[in-house]
């Protein structure tokens, strides 16, 4: 999610979060075996909610893009991770899938 100012979107604290433990993981020496053997402990310390560690973790491409993951990150994350292409592309057509749902018009409640 981003939050609008008079320019530009920004990004939120929780998706500052996310791209800087993707950019990490593969930027920094160490980092990938590191997060490998255990993406919880890996990210212990990050001050993100359980729902968007668990994307993280979890390779939730849609989750990640939708919360603003940089999405040249993301693809590099699954390039680094070894996580398929049809895989990687799904994620992103699913992404699209939702946030039409999110744009779709609610019905009044009638009752």
């Amino acid at each position: 999610m981003t939050m609008r100012n008079w320019r530009q979107d920004m990004p939120t604290t929780e998706a500052y979060w996310m791209n800087r433990i993707l950019f990490d993981v593969h930027h920094q020496a160490s980092h990938l075996a590191r997060y490998k053997a255990g993406p919880d402990a890996y990210m212990a310390e990050v001050p993100l909610p359980p729902d968007l560690k668990a994307a993280i973790r979890d390779n939730d491409i849609a989750a990640m893009y939708l919360a603003g993951v940089n999405p040249y990150l993301l693809r590099a994350h699954c390039l680094g991770l070894h996580i398929p292409e049809p895989v990687f592309l799904e994620g992103m057509r699913e992404a699209g899938r939702r946030q039409e749902q999110e744009q779709q018009p609610k019905e009044p409640h009638r009752g």
